[in-house]
């Protein structure tokens, strides 16, 4: 009698690994999607990478961030610099963009504790929300006296008369990169019967 419960236990047993491995689940190979991950920096360490901050379409103003690497902390002043020469090809190929007009004028980035102070040769009043949070938050999120994290770097724009002052990233500006792969097709369950 034990037996054959045992028999019969192995069997179900059996049944059920031989079901749960033929689920439809086919193997599938490695997707390379970027850089591996390299953990948290530490607060107040130089960063050895150009943070810059682009536009991508369908987000109404909002900047998702770049990292180019770097042989050591790039400055403020380096960091805008680099985006006014906009996203490179494989940037583009993401749908990344600026909205931070070229100029040919002579653009100067000033640094002081806790504060960035960008001079353009144009009228920063007439800059659209999405040029000055690309400024700003570029500027914040890259080297800066004072050791203060990026959200409370301010930021002041001047140009063309104009300046806006006190300027500072704020988190809900950014948007984490996603890669924007195709979802797969579902196939419905064959209906029972």
């Amino acid at each position: 009698m034990r037996a054959r419960r045992a028999a019969g236990a192995l069997a179900l047993c059996g049944a059920l690994v031989a079901g749960l491995s033929a689920c439809g689940i086919e193997p599938t190979e490695v997707v390379e999607v970027g850089r591996p991950a390299q953990g948290v920096k530490r607060p107040g360490e130089p960063v050895k990478e150009a943070r810059l901050y682009f536009a991508f379409p369908g987000l109404a103003g909002g900047l998702q961030p770049v990292s180019r690497p770097a042989r050591e902390g790039v400055s403020a002043e380096e960091a805008v610099l680099l985006l006014l020469h906009g996203p490179n090809e494989a940037e583009r190929m993401r749908g990344l963009f600026s909205e931070v007009p070229k100029s040919g004028g002579r653009i100067e980035v000033g640094t002081a504790q806790g504060r960035v102070t960008i001079q353009l040769p144009l009228d920063v009043a007439r800059l659209t929300v999405t040029a000055r949070r690309q400024l700003v938050c570029t500027a914040a999120h890259n080297r800066v006296p004072g050791g203060l994290p990026p959200e409370r770097i301010e930021v002041d724009l001047v140009g063309g008369g104009r300046k806006v002052t006190g300027q500072t990233c704020e988190n809900s500006y950014v948007v984490p990169m996603v890669d924007h792969l195709p979802t797969p097709a579902r196939t419905p369950a064959p209906a029972r019967t």
